[in-house]
């Protein structure tokens, strides 16, 4: 059953409830709060389509916020926590560079006055100087506060961004792009081959803001993840790949016996393929709100399906379905790939 063409195979309908170890968090709550005269105290909210206004001058600020959904993570140890997202600019004056910080604090599923001046503690900076460059991409790893926070009891975390220069107006925290990837400590295994551009770039310089656990870039403005839980034994597999962020499309989980270009990956479609060697198509889903997992329902186990006989190491991608145009002629993008160590 070896193949390394990846065709597709029969679809069959997969319900989101069954999915496992989505990782891929949107903000669900977004708001820019507005303080004139400045005195460090929240005043009003800006009406929409400012609910990401950022401004700083001597008679006024305006400081944005968001709050993730981590509820399914509240009080447990996580493997890791990445927050990426962009600032583009709303007035392109040159006022000079642009400097903002980045805050996590412990949300409450609610836009409050007070989250301006809530206590919140710095996870990174960034820059950029309009009109030469007209947004930044933002990418921290926040494992350490995130842990922080989440052993606290938190349900919800908080992003606020403050500018830090003066005069520095106006700009727009970008809801769309803002993600929360966390990573539970149920994972297994571990990611190799990302779309950020540190291996392979992208095919056209589509690479995710999100690290070494997603793919590139697709047409939702985000990359695939890959992620891989259970015990990998052949005597008692009980291994799940489970994919997210990815169009409501068809998804092609598949093995290989190494890792392609040394784990830098090579360009294929509008993505990176990752896993090489001997090339294993395990089964074909249908992603239901952008994820997906294997096995499913009474499909095989992993080892069995990948016809994984003796221990060692195999690799595990995601191909899937992007129907929207993106970047190249081809229709289809990858995840990034994961890597697992089989025992007996």
């Amino acid at each position: 059953m070896s193949n390394t063409s990846l065709p597709i195979a029969v679809l069959f309908v997969l319900c989101a409830s069954n999915v496992a170890l989505a990782t891929d968090i949107a903000p669900t709550v977004k708001a820019s709060i507005h303080d004139a005269p400045v005195d460090g105290i929240g005043d009003t909210f800006n009406n929409p389509p400012f609910e990401g206004l950022l401004r700083k001058t001597s008679t006024q600020e305006d400081r944005a916020i968001q709050e993730f959904d981590v509820s399914a993570f509240t009080s447990t140890t996580i493997q890791s926590a990445m927050l990426s997202g962009r600032v583009f600019v709303n007035n392109s004056f040159d006022n000079g560079p642009r400097t903002f910080d980045f805050l996590l604090y412990a949300g409450n599923g609610t836009a409050d006055l007070t989250d301006f001046q809530i206590a919140a503690t710095v996870v990174g900076m960034g820059s950029y100087h309009p009109p030469n460059q007209s947004s930044f991409n933002y990418s921290f790893d926040v494992t350490g506060v995130a842990q922080t926070l989440l052993s606290g009891g938190a349900t919800w975390i908080g992003l606020k961004v403050v500018c830090t220069s003066n005069p520095n107006f106006p700009n727009i925290l970008d809801e769309g792009m803002s993600n929360l990837a966390i990573l539970g400590s149920g994972t297994t295994g571990t990611p190799f081959c990302p779309g950020d551009g540190s291996g392979t770039a992208c095919p056209c310089g589509n690479n995710s803001p999100l690290g070494s656990n997603a793919g590139c870039l697709s047409s939702l403005g985000q990359g695939a993840q890959l992620v891989a839980s259970g015990n990998a034994s052949l005597s008692n597999d009980t291994v799940v790949l489970a994919g997210s962020g990815m169009p409501d499309s068809s998804a092609l989980y598949f093995q290989g016996t190494t890792q392609q270009a040394g784990g830098a990956g090579t360009a294929f479609g509008d993505g990176l393929r990752c896993g090489g060697g001997t090339i294993v198509r395990l089964e074909t889903t249908t992603n239901s709100g952008g994820a997906s997992q294997y096995p499913f329902g009474a499909n095989p186990s992993v080892s069995v399906k990948g016809m994984v006989a003796m221990p060692g190491t195999r690799t595990y991608q995601v191909w899937y379905r992007n129907a929207a145009a993106f970047c190249t002629p081809a229709t289809f993008n990858l995840s990034n790939g994961w890597e697992l160590n089989w025992v007996p």
